[in-house]
């Protein structure tokens, strides 16, 4: 089964500043932009689940990766990273077909009883299958 190996920044090619992502097994995934404290994610159903909370705009943005995807976007690991060595990869990043992505407001109810993101109550929310 997979899981998230590690976290940080990936800085893409093209881009002005690293965003952050996350290792499954050897795909890297960009998540986005966003204070790494305000992002969780978790593996699910053979998707990765990602939940950025963005206090300024005060909404929170639910992002659904498919774990096949085909990573096409070339970028470097920045920092952050402690289980993996520096590297050049490519990423699946939030831009890419196939990534859904769910806009609400902060005050949605998401998490469960330990303070983690439960997935069940974010797929009811979302309307994803």
């Amino acid at each position: 089964m997979s899981q998230i190996d590690d976290f940080g920044k990936i800085w893409l090619r093209g881009f002005l500043s690293p965003e952050f992502g996350v290792r499954v097994d050897e795909v890297y995934f960009v998540i986005g932009t966003g204070d790494p404290k305000n992002i969780q994610s978790l593996i699910y159903n053979n998707y990765l689940i990602a939940a950025i909370f963005y206090p300024d705009k005060k909404n929170r943005v639910f992002r659904r990766f498919p774990l096949n995807l085909v990573p096409k976007s070339p970028g470097t690991l920045f920092n952050g990273f402690t289980k993996t060595k520096h590297a050049d990869i490519n990423a699946i990043t939030y831009m890419d077909s196939g990534v859904d992505e769910f806009i609400c407001s902060e005050k949605i109810y998401f998490l469960n009883n330990s303070g983690e993101i439960d997935p069940t109550k974010i797929m009811m929310l979302t309307k994803w299958k």
